[in-house]
């Protein structure tokens, strides 16, 4: 896989595209930043502007009842719909992929 195809996407309450909106390709990255401090700043301006960057993702949520989400929940979301737009291929063709990570050549986290 080229460098190039590799994106960096940050999932943020502040994202501007929404998770199941957003087109996941092979070779993404998701970068989760923790529950009560998030991502840091350069991390944001990063994954929108730099060479890898592929944008900003959120989750919606009602922030009258929630402020944020669990950090392994998110991720579960995140991989998901990822998984999905790719037809899961990642578990359909088990033997094109490293051993040592299970989604090292669709999806990061």
């Amino acid at each position: 896989m080229e460098l190039s195809e590799k994106r960096l996407l940050t999932f943020t309450k502040r994202g501007t595209s929404i998770h199941s909106g957003f087109q996941y390709r092979r070779g993404d990255w998701l970068v989760l930043g923790s529950e009560t401090t998030s991502l840091p700043p350069e991390a944001l301006v990063n994954c929108k502007y730099e060479a890898l960057g592929g944008g900003t993702v959120k989750i919606p949520m009602i922030e009258t009842y929630v402020t944020c989400l669990n950090l392994s929940v998110s991720i579960a979301i995140g991989l998901y719909e990822a998984s999905r737009q790719l037809n899961y291929q990642q578990f359909f063709n088990p033997i094109s992929y490293p051993v040592q990570l299970f989604f090292a050549e669709d999806i990061f986290a």
